[in-house]
């Protein structure tokens, strides 16, 4: 009987350890999908025919994080569905991480989370202030770079396996989407 109990601790801390960096926090259940348009835009959007982000009115999509994610699918930055992620532990509402590869040569991960900012918990503060004053937070003794939109709404983590000229130009033309969302 210990011994069932012992192994059935060590497979709960196992499970709850995995979710130890915010980038690994993944949940499985209801995720916002990014249109089929934006899906189709998204995954055209290294090819010539993509409409250029610039033309997206981003006034058409809801103040939610779907409304988000939807809105940067269009503009050609995430496709597909995303993975809900363990966003109780930086205090937001709710969180989804999207992967994807430009080009087939590099992966790029975003992820975002949503925030109430007029009923913000104490974890949600320390975190939000951290990103704020530092442009990261620290989760488990792990700093993660961070950035948060104009409207204090929405976190998101960017990150792309690449480096180079384009991979900063892109950087950029999301971040700058992302943190004038609804502003």
């Amino acid at each position: 009987m210990k011994k069932a109990l012992i192994i059935a601790a060590a497979a709960a801390l196992a499970v709850a350890c995995t979710g130890c960096g915010v980038g690994d926090v993944a949940v499985s259940g209801t995720e916002p999908a990014v249109s089929s348009a934006a899906s189709a835009v998204s995954s055209q959007a290294s090819s010539s025919e993509a409409a250029p982000a610039s033309s997206v009115d981003p006034t058409k999509y809801d103040d939610s994080l779907k409304g988000l994610a939807t809105y940067l699918g269009a503009c050609g930055y995430i496709e597909g569905n995303g993975d809900a992620m363990r966003s109780e532990l930086i205090g937001a509402k709710s969180g989804y991480r999207y992967s994807g590869s430009v080009d087939k040569k590099q992966t790029v991960t975003a992820e975002f989370y949503e925030y109430d900012p007029a009923n913000l918990n104490d974890t949600a503060k320390k975190v939000l202030d951290e990103v704020k004053q530092k442009g990261s937070f620290t989760l488990f003794e792990k700093n993660i770079p961070a950035v948060v939109s104009d409207s204090g709404k929405y976190l998101m983590i960017y990150k792309d396996s690449a480096s180079g000229e384009a991979n900063e130009t892109r950087k950029k033309a999301v971040l700058e989407k992302f943190k004038t969302y609804k502003a």
